[in-house]
């Protein structure tokens, strides 16, 4: 007997095979009883508070209940990160970080960038509900599973599974963009709500300007005009952070002079900051490896000049990695 449509969709991404609320509760191990407790009454389960966002106003934080928090992982784990989002998404994906996002732009002439107003807010809960149901659940776990993830009726930034929801609610979104990019030569990267295109035209980049923000619109998102960058050849490149040239995506120089500063007062103020120095290092050492080795050298070159620092104890009982 050959099996439903839904079923070979399931099968097809090697989901779990759930129909039911008594089938999820032994695939979780969690009462029947409690799941519902979370579906009826979400809301309840969440700590709300703003973050002030540098543009003016504040970004809302809905952090879910320890709780609701291991089932909203449970079902990233388990059936969200299972599914593929587009290749032009390069943000919250497993193996991905800032540095995919801006090395596809390495050499270009000029940079556009956009920002998404608001991103998680402006994912509504049927477009979570579609997830769902578009891999092969039926319409009464799809709208568990939404309710689950879905806070006052829309993605809640603080939720685990928000941010890959995100990413295959933009499937669409993607697909349209690299549609019209691929066609005008033109590349195409999104991390999160920061859209990137890129290309050796002036005139074509342009164009876009014009075109994308409606798409953009037409998919539901609202633009944060503030945000839109025009970078071309006399002005500095940057993707996420991430300074961009002819040959290379790195921190840049500002970020190297600020790290050599803070590391010279780690030396002679002996200041309690090892552990954030030492975090950036970690950071630069997996983006930038001729930044890292600058500083590496720095660092050992002080250690020889004030042997009996405080610091340079800490930082040889903790060493900075060395790249081969």
């Amino acid at each position: 007997m050959e099996a439903s449509p839904r079923k070979s969709r399931l099968r097809t991404f090697r989901l779990p095979e759930i129909q039911n609320l008594t089938e999820f509760s032994n695939q979780i191990r969690l009462s029947e009883s409690a799941i519902k407790k979370y579906i009826t009454f979400a809301e309840h389960y969440y700590f709300t508070y703003g973050i002030p966002k540098k543009t003016g106003g504040e970004r809302l934080i809905a952090q879910p209940s320890r709780e609701l928090k291991a089932i909203q992982s449970w079902l990233l784990r388990n059936i969200l990160d299972k599914l593929p989002s587009s290749a032009s998404s390069k943000g919250f994906e497993l193996g991905t970080s800032i540095y995919n996002n801006a090395s596809p732009h390495i050499g270009s002439n000029v940079i556009l960038s956009f920002d998404i107003d608001n991103f998680f807010p402006s994912i509504p809960a049927n477009k979570v509900y579609g997830v769902f149901c578009s891999c092969g659940y039926n319409k009464r776990i799809s709208s568990a599973f939404t309710s689950i993830c879905t806070f006052k009726g829309f993605l809640p930034q603080g939720s685990p599974a928000s941010p890959k929801l995100a990413n295959l609610v933009c499937l669409n979104l993607d697909s349209r963009i690299q549609g019209y990019a691929g066609k005008h030569g033109i590349t195409y990267t999104r991390y999160a709500d920061d859209i990137t295109l890129s290309c050796h035209s002036i005139k074509k980049i342009e164009k876009a300007k014009t075109f994308i923000p409606t798409v953009i619109k037409d998919e539901g998102f609202k633009l944060n005009k503030q945000k839109t960058r025009l970078m071309g050849l006399r002005k500095r490149k940057s993707v996420t952070g991430l300074v961009v040239n002819l040959n290379k995506a790195g921190v840049g120089r500002e970020v190297y002079r600020e790290m050599r500063v803070k590391i010279h007062r780690l030396f002679i103020d002996e200041a309690d900051n090892y552990s954030h120095i030492n975090g950036w290092l970690s950071f630069i050492y997996g983006i930038d490896d001729e930044i890292y080795n600058k500083l590496y050298v720095y660092i050992k070159n002080l250690s020889e000049k004030y042997p009996f620092s405080d610091a340079i104890n800490n930082l040889l009982a903790k060493p900075p990695r060395i790249i081969p």
